[in-house]
């Protein structure tokens, strides 16, 4: 059987494990609610078909 040990990760407390960046986006055109239904998006933009 395997031994498993403790393992202890000590942090410090203003460790910053992560920055997200996430620009602003201005979108101009959308679907309407029953073609944002069947496509996914209600934005042209972001609407990709497989």
């Amino acid at each position: 059987m395997s031994q498993r040990k403790n393992l202890s990760f000590n942090y410090p407390m203003t460790i910053k494990l992560a920055n997200a960046y996430v620009p602003k986006q201005v979108y101009q055109e959308h679907y309407s609610p029953q073609q944002g239904l069947s496509k996914g998006t209600i934005f042209p933009e972001l609407y990709e078909p497989y």
